[in-house]
Formats: structure tokens, C-alpha cells, sequence
């Protein structure tokens, strides 16, 4: 009977061994198929799929794949039943677009699984992905800009929206989390920090919200911060679940710069119906000249000018720093407003007037930033402290000061 147990013990040993032998020479060892993500969205448009591969195949295969939950062909189509992976290639798609007609005001989900494996393959641990099929009652949260900058100050939007393209309102103060994402080179606490937290809360009735941003030191090679909204229960992303800033800091003005146009002109033209031949002109041989200290505090300026910017900018001063502030840049502006951060000098003296032949001296405040325009870098005045008495004299009666009433002067680097 001991001799009967040892020789079954034996034989048990024998068949594990092949089996791990098996195991650790066979399925253990093959290149896995991989779904590239755990959970897809698709509202109203087409969702992209991704099968990944560990390994390229030497010739190209197919993999079935199965859907249950939302009906193809009522809910969706899809532009194949199998993801056909071709030889050299680690990725392979299936499109699934939303048959719009069909959305209903409830949710649906689709479960994607992976069919027959080919062989040399075997399935891995995400050989199963989800897809949540949005409703005509579903609610989108989602950064306004997929990116920006961050100067000094940075406040980035996020909005609320449907599926129809219309606001919606949260019915009571609701919270929305922001977490740095791990894309970012930029370091929080050393490169920038959160003066509010990494919270935005909406009050009720409201459907958008900032989160604040403090620059606090520039670093080569660690200057981007991507911000990623969280998941929250009841709400889907939408076009931007992320967004990406370059941190820039102040802006600097330094060298000389050529006129290039106002770039408003056109603005006051068409919105407010104003006598744009009375505006100041100018050409290329307009220069002006920044020479400032390293932080950026004090500039000399020195105009060169001959055209009509010479009313303004009447003698050589210095321009000293006030700080930043936003600006709203209304001719860029349409359904929603358009903001930007602007660097804030007061220059010593100039003719607030703008003009040849009414001169009011004394100190005025004139905004800039630098920014790229189809490849060409550009110095952007803004001036909304003065007293026009040549052009824009009914509007500047009406309002009382042009902080309404900004010229927008661009300039081209010339060193």
C-alpha cells in the first residue's frame, strides 16, 4: 500500500512538472493583446478603439470581438467586427460612431471582449474594455482651452455643457477636483503652486469656474504643467479633459520693436461703427525700444517715431513696473469673452490726448505681453489710460475713460 502511494506521488510530481514546463515554455512566455484603455466615451461623434500588441505579428491577423450591452446597428455601428493587426504594426483600431438619432435621454454601455486569440498571442488582463454611450441628458466638464500659459497669475476655465451644445447649471454648489498630471515636467511647489487649492467650486446656478495658478520659478526643461480634471460621478469630459500650460512668467520687453498695425482697427469699424480714418496711423520705420533690468521692473524706453504714435508717445521715459492684470480682448471675442494677462508699466510722460494739437502731460499706464502670430514674434501694447480729443471723442464721451476703449498695438522684433 506505501509502495501504491509513492508510485501515484510520484506520477503527480511528473504531470506538475510537465505541466510548469509547459506553463513556462508556452502560453506563460507569448506576447500579449492588450485593450489600450479600461473605459472609452462616445456622445455624439465616432470613439476610436485601440487594441495594442506586446509584439508586431509577421504577417497580418485578425481578432474578433463581441459587443453586448448597446446595440450595434441601433445604438452604433462599427467599422469592424475584428481588429485586424498588420504585419509590423502593435496597434490596431475599431471606430465606433453614434447613431445620432437614436440617443435616447438614458445612458448605455457597451462591453467590448475579445473573441478567438490568435495563435502566438494570448489575451491579457485587459482583454475587456467599456464604453460609456452618453444620453441627450448627459453633462460634460471640460477645460475651455486645450492649452495656455502661465505668466505670473494664471486662472484656467472650466465649463458645463449637454450633449445639445447648451449650458448647464449645477443645481447646487458642486466641487470639481484638478490633479497635476504625471506628463507634467513642471514641479508643483517648486515651478508653481496652487494659491486655492486644486479645487473649483461652482455656486449654484453657475455653469463654469477658474482654478488659480502661481508661477514662482522658471526652469529649462521643467516648464509644462498639464492639469487633468477628475472623474466625478455624473459627469462625462469633454473635448479637454486636460489642458496644457507652458509656464512663461513676466513678460519681458526688452530690444526694439517696428510698428506693425492696430490690431482693433478693423474691431471699432465693424462693432461700433466708429470713423476709423481719424485713428493714429503709422509704418515700419516706427521704433521703439525697451531697455530693462534683468527682473523686468524698470525699462527705459526710447521712441523713434514719425508717424501719428509720436502724439502719444511724445519723449523718452521710464516705464516702470505696476504689476499684471487681465485684459479683455475684444476683438477676439465672440460668444464667450476672451481674457489675457498683461504686463502693467506706467510710463513716466506722455500726451494722453494722442494728439498733434491738444497735449495733456503726465503719467499713464500701458499694457503689454509678447506673443506668437503665424510664426512672428509680437510685442502687444494695449492702451486704455487716456483722453482721445481727435479720434474716438463720442465713445470716450459716452463712457466717461477708455478702459472700454483699448488700442491694440502690435509690434515686430527688430533686435
Amino acid at each position: 500500500m506505501k509502495k501504491f502511494f509513492y508510485l501515484m506521488m510520484a506520477a503527480f510530481a511528473f504531470v506538475f512538472a510537465a505541466c510548469s514546463d509547459d506553463d513556462e515554455g508556452g502560453t506563460q512566455n507569448l506576447p500579449q493583446l492588450n485593450f489600450a484603455a479600461a473605459r472609452y466615451v462616445l456622445a455624439d461623434d465616432s470613439v476610436d478603439i485601440v487594441l495594442k500588441a506586446d509584439q508586431a505579428p509577421a504577417s497580418t491577423v485578425e481578432i474578433p470581438v463581441t459587443f453586448s450591452g448597446a446595440t450595434e446597428g441601433q445604438d452604433f455601428t462599427a467599422s469592424s467586427t475584428s481588429f485586424v493587426l498588420e504585419a509590423g504594426m502593435t496597434e490596431a483600431t475599431i471606430r465606433l460612431t453614434r447613431i445620432i438619432e437614436n440617443i435616447a435621454d438614458e445612458e448605455k454601455t457597451l462591453t467590448i471582449n475579445l473573441g478567438t486569440v490568435p495563435a502566438g498571442y494570448r489575451a491579457g488582463t485587459m482583454s475587456y474594455t467599456t464604453v460609456q454611450l452618453l444620453s441627450n441628458n448627459s453633462v460634460f466638464m471640460t477645460f475651455e482651452k486645450a492649452t495656455d500659459v502661465l505668466t505670473e497669475n494664471g486662472n484656467y476655465t472650466i465649463s458645463l455643457g449637454t450633449l445639445e451644445g447648451l449650458r448647464y447649471k449645477v443645481p447646487a454648489a458642486t466641487t470639481f477636483e484638478v490633479t497635476v498630471d504625471e506628463t507634467s515636467t513642471a514641479v508643483e511647489g517648486t515651478h508653481f503652486e496652487f494659491p486655492n487649492g486644486k479645487t473649483i467650486t461652482l455656486d449654484a446656478n453657475d455653469y463654469e469656474g477658474k482654478i488659480a495658478v502661481k508661477f514662482l520659478k522658471k526652469e529649462e526643461g521643467k516648464d509644462k504643467l498639464v492639469l487633468r480634471l477628475a472623474e466625478k460621478s455624473g459627469y462625462a469630459f469633454g473635448s479637454n479633459q486636460t489642458i496644457t500650460i507652458e509656464l512663461i512668467g513676466r513678460y519681458g520687453a526688452n530690444g526694439t520693436w517696428a510698428f506693425k498695425e492696430i490690431k482693433n482697427l478693423e474691431y471699432y469699424a465693424t462693432m461700433w461703427g466708429s470713423d476709423t480714418s481719424k485713428f493714429p496711423t503709422g509704418t515700419a520705420e516706427d521704433l521703439i525700444t525697451f531697455i530693462g533690468d534683468e527682473e523686468g521692473n524698470t525699462y527705459e524706453f526710447i521712441p523713434d517715431l514719425q508717424g501719428d504714435l509720436k502724439n502719444f508717445f511724445v519723449t523718452s521715459c521710464t516705464a516702470t513696473y505696476k504689476g499684471e492684470a487681465e485684459k479683455l480682448i475684444e476683438e477676439d471675442s465672440g460668444m464667450r469673452p476672451v481674457y489675457a494677462n498683461m504686463t502693467v508699466l506706467e510710463f513716466g510722460e506722455v500726451n494722453v490726448n494722442f494728439s498733434a494739437t491738444n497735449s495733456t502731460l503726465r503719467a499713464a499706464e500701458v499694457s503689454f505681453r509678447t506673443i506668437t502670430v503665424d510664426d512672428e514674434e509680437i510685442l502687444e501694447l494695449t492702451i486704455d489710460d487716456y483722453e482721445p480729443t481727435d479720434f474716438l471723442t463720442d465713445e470716450y464721451g459716452m463712457f466717461g475713460d477708455t478702459e472700454s476703449l483699448p488700442l491694440r498695438l502690435y509690434f515686430t522684433r527688430v533686435n
